[in-house]
C-alpha cells in the first residue's frame, strides 16, 4: 500500500503547459515541422539546428564586426561606404537577435528561420555589390547557402538559398553586362570579358552545387536519425517485453502445462479431469470431459496450501457465484461450481483454444484495425460486466485471450461486486501493478472505472510494445502508477496521432473522475482518433489533463 503523501521532494515541478497543448505546437510552428518523422525526432533536429543558427548567427556577428572595422581603411569614398556599414549594421542586428532567440529552442521557429534567412540574404547584394561581384565575398554566402540550406524547413531553405543565388547571379550579370557600373573594392574592369563571364556563371554554379550538397545532408541526418530512434524503440520494446516476462515468468509456467496434475483422472462432480492446461495464482485449470454427455470444459480447482486460507478460499468461490450469470461472448462463461470430496472447491467454464494477448504481443504491436476490434471487444464485455456491477480489478493482457476471432475476458479471481463493502482485500494490494489503477495501488474502493484505466494500459501496450509504467520491482511500479505519467506515446512511435495520445490521457487519468465513464465511451473515443473524428470537447478535455499531469512528468501532489 502506497503512502498518502501530499507532497514528493523528488518529484519535478511540471511544464505550466502540455506537450500537447505547447511543445508539440512549438515543433509544429518550427523549421523542424513535418509529420513524416517521430516528434522525438524532430526535437532532437530542431535542437540540432537551434544550436547550428546559432553558431552561423554568432559568425555573421564577427565578420560584420570585423568587416565594419576594416571598412575604414578601404579604398573609396565615405559617401560609398555609408550604405555598406547600413547594411553591415543590419546584418549585425539581425544575427544578434537571431543569436539570443537561438537561446531557448522553444524561441526559435519556422518564422524566426525565415526571418534572419532572408534578411541576410537580402543584404548579402549590397555586400556584394560593395566588394565587388568577383571579390572573396562569394565564399562568405557559400558558408551561409550551406547553414541555410540545412534547414529542417525545407520550403524556407530553398526559397532563402534560391533568392540569395539568382539574385547574385542577376547582379553580377548586371556588372559584367556593363548596365551597372562596377564600383566594387575589388573589380574586374581588367580582366578579359570571357574571364568576367566565367566568374559570372561559375559563382553561381558553385552555390547552387552548394545548396544541392545541403539538402543531401539534412535528408541523410534525418534518415540517420530516424534509423537510430527506430533500433532505440525496438530496444526499449524487447527490454520491457523481457521485464514483463521475467516478472511473469508466464513462459516458465507453460513449459509445466499440459502435464498431468494431481487431479487429473478423477472427477470434479460430473466432469472427468484431464491435463493441466493453465496455472494461476490460486489455482491450476485442467481440461475436463463429461462423463455422460461428452462434452469438453475447463475446471479451475483451487491448490491445496489455498484451501487452507479462509480468505482466498471465499474469494475463490465467490469468483464462480458472481460470474456464473455473465452469459456474454467476450466474457469466459462459468457452466457451474462445486466442491471435490464436498471440501476442494471447483469452477467449471467453457475450455478455450486460443492465444493470450501477452503471448501475441510477444511478436510485435498490433495493428490499428487490431487495437480497434481488441478494444471494441473486450469493452463490451466489461460493460456487460460493469451493468451486473462486477469489477474484473485485474485486466491485463494474459486475462485476454482471441478465440477464433472473439476476445474473451478471462479470470475473474480478483473481481468484486460495485460498492461491496467485503474486508477480503482490505488494505492489501490486489491486480498486477502494471495495469492497476492509482486508487487500486493505494487500496481504496474502486469502481469500473479502475477497469476503465487497466483498458488504458492494454491499449498503450499494444500500441507501443511496453507497458506505460515499467519498473524493476512492485514497489516502483505501483510509485509510477500513483505519481508518474508514462512517456509520450508520440515519442515512443511515429503513427501515434495527438487525439489518440489524448483518448490515453483520460483513460489512464490519475482521478477516477477524470476518465471515460465506461469502457465502450473509451472504445467508441479511440475509433473517433484513428480516424481524426475526435469531439473537440474530448480534445479540451484531454488538453487540460496533460497540462496538469504532462507526458512523462511526476505529480507534485497527490492525485
Amino acid at each position: 500500500m502506497l503512502p498518502k503523501t501530499r507532497k514528493l521532494a523528488t518529484a519535478r515541478k511540471p511544464r505550466p503547459t502540455s506537450d500537447l497543448a505547447t511543445e508539440t505546437a512549438a515543433l509544429d510552428s518550427g523549421p523542424g515541422a513535418t509529420s513524416s518523422h517521430a516528434p522525438a525526432v524532430v526535437a532532437a533536429l530542431h535542437l540540432e539546428e537551434t544550436a547550428r543558427m546559432r553558431g552561423w548567427a554568432t559568425t555573421v556577428v564577427m565578420l560584420t564586426t570585423a568587416a565594419a572595422a576594416f571598412t575604414p581603411s578601404l579604398p573609396g569614398p565615405m559617401a560609398r561606404k555609408l550604405p555598406w556599414l547600413v547594411a553591415l549594421a543590419l546584418a549585425f542586428g539581425a544575427a544578434v537577435i537571431t543569436r539570443v532567440l537561438c537561446a531557448d529552442p522553444r524561441r526559435y521557429t519556422r518564422r524566426v528561420f525565415r526571418a534572419f534567412g532572408f534578411v541576410v540574404a537580402t543584404i548579402s547584394f549590397e555586400l556584394v555589390y560593395f566588394l565587388g561581384v568577383n571579390s572573396p565575398v562569394s565564399v562568405i554566402i557559400t558558408l551561409g547557402i550551406s547553414s541555410i540550406g540545412l534547414g529542417l524547413d525545407r520550403r524556407g531553405a530553398l526559397a532563402i538559398t534560391l533568392y540569395a543565388i539568382v539574385g547574385y547571379a542577376i547582379l553580377a550579370a548586371l556588372v559584367v553586362g556593363g548596365l551597372v557600373e562596377d564600383v566594387g573594392v575589388i573589380h574586374a574592369s581588367g580582366l578579359p570579358m570571357i574571364a568576367q563571364l566565367f566568374g559570372a556563371v561559375m559563382v553561381p554554379a558553385v552555390l547552387l552545387l552548394s545548396l544541392r550538397l545541403a539538402r543531401l545532408s539534412r535528408q541523410t541526418m534525418e534518415t540517420a536519425a530516424q534509423q537510430c530512434h527506430a533500433a532505440l524503440l525496438l530496444a526499449s520494446q524487447r527490454e520491457a517485453a523481457l521485464a514483463e516476462a521475467n516478472q511473469n515468468l508466464d513462459e516458465a509456467l507453460r513449459a509445466g502445462l499440459r502435464a498431468l496434475g494431481p487431479w487429473s483422472g478423477q472427477q470434479a462432480g460430473g466432469w472427468k479431469l484431464a491435463e493441466v492446461v493453465g496455472r494461476g495464482a490460486m489455482g491450476d485449470v485442467y481440461a475436463a470431459s463429461h462423463v455422460d454427455t461428452g462434452a469438453v470444459a475447463a475446471v479451475k480447482i483451487l491448490h491445496d496450501d489455498a484451501t487452507r486460507n479462509d480468505k482466498l478460499l471465499e474469494r475463490f468461490e465467490r469468483e464462480g457465484a458472481i460470474t456464473a450469470d455473465l452469459d456474454v461472448p467476450n466474457v469466459v462463461r462459468t457452466r457451474g461450481t462445486g466442491r471435490i470430496a464436498g471440501t476442494v472447491p471447483y469452477i467449471v467454464m467453457d475450455l478455450l483454444d486460443g492465444e493470450d494477448l501477452s503471448r501475441i504481443l510477444r511478436r510485435g504491436v498490433l495493428s490499428r484495425p487490431a487495437v480497434i476490434d481488441l478494444v471494441t471487444q473486450v469493452a463490451r464485455g466489461l460493460d456487460a460486466a460493469h451493468a451486473a456491477r462486477i469489477i474484473h480489478r485485474d485486466l491485463k493482457p494474459q486475462n485476454l485471450m482471441l478465440v477464433g476471432g472473439t476476445w474473451k475476458i478471462l479470470d475473474f479471481g480478483v473481481s468484486t461486486l460495485m460498492g461491496s463493502s467485503s474486508t477480503l482485500t482490505q488494505a492489501v494490494v490486489v491486480g498486477t501493478p502494471g495495469y492497476m489503477a492509482p486508487e487500486q495501488a493505494r487500496s481504496e474502493q474502486v469502481d469500473q472505472r479502475c477497469d476503465v484505466f487497466a483498458l488504458g494500459a492494454v491499449i498503450y501496450r499494444a500500441l507501443l510494445g511496453r507497458r506505460p509504467f515499467p519498473g524493476t520491482d512492485t514497489p516502483q511500479i505501483l510509485f509510477n502508477v500513483v505519481y508518474r505519467m508514462p512517456p509520450r506515446p508520440g515519442e515512443l512511435a511515429a503513427n501515434i496521432s495527438a487525439d489518440v495520445e489524448v483518448v490515453l490521457a483520460i483513460a489512464l487519468a490519475k482521478r477516477a473522475e477524470d476518465r471515460f465513464a465506461t469502457a465502450g465511451e473509451l472504445a467508441s473515443s479511440l475509433t473517433a482518433a484513428f480516424t481524426s473524428n475526435l469531439a473537440p470537447a474530448m480534445r479540451a478535455r484531454g488538453a487540460a489533463l496533460l497540462r496538469e499531469h504532462p507526458w512523462g512528468q511526476a505529480l507534485t501532489a497527490r492525485p
